[in-house]
């Protein structure tokens, strides 16, 4: 009788912990997704940064030859000095306006036949185009780990849990404006 008693409580019990060790488990799943995503961002900023960095060195190369087109090394410097903070849709926007900035620049050096032979311009112009690259594999690398996560918060069961705890689905990076999203033509 006792046995048969045991065996109904495991019965009961058994499935019940185990469900608890699978919502714990989706969740703790859940918020390094979302710490993935939020390492990823950053990773996009710091790209972006380091973009910045380089094109003011490249408008300095540029002012240093010509120092007339000094509106074009403002604009550079002015998109720089506002940073890349806020919301990501503010962050988005900020990253708009340093593009056409930096698209004044490019259209600036064209005009310079010496610029391009000059050794400082030229290392510059690589530095820039590796990280145009390395912008798009950051940018490459967070839609999907979004996409990872979106998927895993929409499918059954995991949706269960990701409801109760308020997990939203992200959004993929996107520019505001869609013309922002091309790099540059940098033409040596």
């Amino acid at each position: 009788m006792i046995l048969i008693i045991l065996g109904v409580i495991a019965a009961i019990v058994m499935p019940i912990v185990m469900t608890f060790f699978w919502v714990i488990g989706t969740y703790n799943t859940l918020q390094k997704a979302v710490q993935d995503i939020k390492e990823q961002w950053s990773n996009i900023l710091t790209e972006y940064q380091r973009r910045a960095d380089l094109l003011i060195n490249l408008a300095k190369t540029v002012k240093s030859f010509k120092k007339h087109e000094k509106e074009t090394l403002t604009e550079v410097i002015k998109a720089r000095a506002q940073g890349i903070t806020g919301t990501k849709p503010q962050q988005m926007a900020k990253l708009k306006g340093f593009e056409g900035a930096l698209s004044k620049l490019m259209v600036l050096i064209e005009k310079y036949p010496d610029l391009k032979a000059n050794e400082q311009h030229n290392t510059l112009m690589t530095e820039v185009r590796m990280t145009e690259d390395r912008i798009n594999v950051s940018r490459t690398d967070y839609n999907a780990i979004v996409g990872d996560y979106n998927t895993y918060v929409k499918t059954f069961p995991n949706s269960l849990v990701a409801n109760y705890f308020r997990f939203k689905l992200e959004k993929f990076f996107e520019l505001v404006d869609k013309s922002a999203d091309k790099a540059p033509r940098l033409e040596l």
